[in-house]
């Protein structure tokens, strides 16, 4: 049987190329939808005209997950750490397969676990693993791409595409696992029509799917540089000013400022990985390289 979609998110930067990819693949879904808040249902608008179906209701409401196998979350950082509340509800509505908002970096591996950024993460891992082994028809997925190239090279790492500098915190050499946004969006997609392997953990499924597993800063730069027909200048920050002014953030009980500087050291202190064995040979598509999706987004037109 075909299966349903919901869509958490669906509005957002991430959430649009999601309702898109599904789009083209229609015929595969008896259903796909996107859950609306019912203070926010104008920023559905073109979802709707897409032909996209609109649910109207909490997503802490068991009714809204009504007649849905699969949710697809798309939570960003600050409602990350609702995810919890949003399990509880989707599997009382009848949800059995869940996908929280991972597409990022590996949690298990080096420090990552103790990182504040990943506090809301591991939470929301922990809660699914609870609602295994209190369901044994529950099953969730956690896709791991390291960040989407195109973010990667961005203001939040201090690049300027106007000065053409980037001032990132971290230290020279460190590598990084990206892929692009577009080619995530894919992995999610095509993942759902994947049955799970019986012979592993048949609840729990860990797709490791980086568009590049290892690369460094300094060659991510090169290649905006090339696009650009620029040559950028690169300054290292020291990522203990990110450590202070989280903690700062911390002091004055500011979670986004944590959440926020805590990411902000991550990118290059080389716990961005996504170690091996990589699970891209099990899908029908060759993700972009980080060359190409850096000459494709910001490549002179």
């Amino acid at each position: 049987m075909a299966p349903s979609v919901l869509i958490i998110g669906a509005s957002g930067t991430v959430g649009r190329p999601l309702v898109d990819e599904f789009l083209k693949h229609k015929s595969k879904f008896a259903r796909i939808a996107a859950l609306a808040d019912p203070t926010k249902v104008s920023r559905f608008a073109d979802t709707l005209i897409k032909g996209v179906e609109v649910v109207v209701g909490s997503f802490l409401d068991s009714s809204s997950y009504n007649g849905f196998d699969v949710v697809v979350s798309l939570a960003g950082n600050a409602a990350m750490k609702l995810q919890p509340g949003m399990i509880e509800a989707a599997v009382a509505g009848g949800v059995r397969h869940f996908y929280p908002s991972e597409y990022g970096g590996d949690l298990n591996f080096g420090d990552n676990w103790k990182n504040r950024y990943f506090r809301d993460k591991l939470a929301t891992r922990d809660h699914l693993a609870a609602k295994a082994k209190e369901y044994s028809d529950f099953r969730y997925t956690l896709i791991l791409t390291g960040p989407f190239t195109e973010f990667a090279v961005s203001s939040f790492n201090g690049v300027d595409m106007e000065t053409h500098t980037a001032e990132p915190y971290g230290r020279p050499g460190a590598e990084l696992a990206v892929t692009a946004m577009s080619d995530v969006m894919k992995y999610i997609v095509e993942s759902i029509l994947i049955p799970f392997d019986a012979a592993k953990n048949g609840q729990v499924r860990e797709l490791r799917v980086p568009g590049e597993a290892r690369i460094t800063w300094e060659k991510l730069i090169e290649h905006l540089g090339e696009a650009q027909g620029v040559e950028y200048t690169l300054k290292y920050l020291d990522p203990q000013g990110a450590a202070e002014k989280q903690e700062q953030a911390r002091n004055n009980g500011d979670e986004d400022g944590q959440v926020f500087w805590a990411g902000k050291g991550l990118f290059l202190n080389g716990s961005s990985v996504i170690p091996g064995p990589l699970d891209n040979g099990k899908f029908s598509f060759t993700p972009e390289t980080a060359k190409e999706t850096i000459q494709r987004v910001f490549g002179k037109k």
